[in-house]
């Protein structure tokens, strides 16, 4: 590589020769420094295991992910290094794995294991819109647990910055927080991690919750603040612990300002005011508009057959007077009748 030229320096020419020296030993410094010395963050490896022929092209999908994918949850979780390879199964829907967990749930992680199991027959359902969004936020599960050392976190935690980490919040996910603030009012994030072992629909509202409370929390203290938990946790410290020194306040003090703020109209007016409600409301509009005109045009129709047929009933009562003989119509005698008179 051909050293840069130095421009001419302001100096003395002792001062200027000395800089210029200076110079030059930073930058062969920085040409013998080894790519390895360099301080970049070490993405996560997949070990993937085929569960069974007919979820192999789910399983090469899987191969086939850019690990840049997995660099979010890096990020969010502190992580300067993945660590070991991460076990991914790809399971058939017939298998023991997903006989395990409710019919519902298209994956599972266990953290300290450093495994994931992912059911790709069952993905599509909420949260999941893909094959590689679920995988992103099981192995975000791994590296939540990897940098809290292994150590518990709360599940509505847990699962609220593997969200973060996998997926943004999209309309969905606003729909389903304001319904749920719109029915329970407030739910407490004890509450909240009970409902991730209830039904379906009680673990949907659990995971919209989660996502944006922790996406809340993100937003208003940094894109770090998860990370720094996640950090004092691993150094020993209980969740509450770590939470108020990293954010500053109580959890229950930021949990209560979260409620206060999720008020009814403070959820449904960016819903109704988003761009996908205005169409659907173009869309509606237009379908009521299109009905009514059909309606109107089917009884138009309806009135023009009425009046042609009594115009035609007319006709033909007219056609029928004219075609009979007016001494009949008078009362007068036949010509028979005279002829023998």
């Amino acid at each position: 590589m051909p050293l840069p030229l130095l421009p001419p320096l302001p100096f003395s020419r002792s001062r200027c020769d000395l800089l210029r020296a200076v110079l030059l030993g930073l930058w062969l410094a920085i040409l013998a420094t080894p790519l390895a010395a360099v301080a970049f963050p070490t993405l996560p490896r997949l070990a993937i295991t085929q569960g069974s022929p007919e979820v192999a092209r789910e399983t090469q999908e899987i191969e086939r992910m850019d690990p840049a994918l997995f660099r979010p949850g890096l990020e969010l979780t502190g992580l300067d290094d993945a660590g070991p390879p991460i076990a991914v199964l790809v399971a058939p829907e017939n298998s023991a794995a997903a006989r395990a967990v409710p019919s519902w749930v298209s994956g599972y992680a266990d953290g300290a294991a450093g495994a994931v199991v992912l059911l790709p027959q069952r993905v599509g359902r909420y949260p999941y819109g893909s094959l590689e969004a679920l995988a992103e936020h099981e192995v975000a599960h791994v590296l939540i647990a990897r940098a809290a050392g292994g150590r518990p976190v709360p599940r509505w935690f847990d699962e609220g910055m593997a969200m973060a980490a996998s997926r943004g919040q999209d309309l969905e996910d606003q729909a389903r927080v304001a319904l749920a603030v719109l029915m329970d009012g407030r739910v407490t994030l004890q509450d909240l991690d009970a409902s991730f072992h209830g039904s379906r629909p009680d673990v949907q509202v659990a995971y919209a919750l989660a996502g944006d409370f922790v996406a809340d929390l993100l937003r208003r203290h940094g894109s770090t603040a998860g990370a720094g938990i996640l950090a004092q946790i691993a150094r020993g410290a209980s969740f509450e612990n770590a939470f108020a020194t990293e954010i500053g306040e109580p959890l229950a003090v930021v949990e209560a300002s979260y409620w206060k703020r999720r008020t009814f109209w403070n959820r449904w007016v960016p819903i109704l005011s988003s761009t996908a409600t205005l169409w659907t409301g173009v869309t509606l509009l237009a379908l009521v508009a299109f009905r009514r005109r059909s309606a109107r045009d089917a009884a138009l129709r309806a009135r023009w057959e009425a009046e042609e047929n009594a115009e035609a009933i007319a006709r033909a009562a007219r056609e029928s007077e004219d075609g009979e003989d007016p001494e009949d119509v008078e009362g007068g005698e036949s010509p028979d009748e005279e002829l023998v008179n």
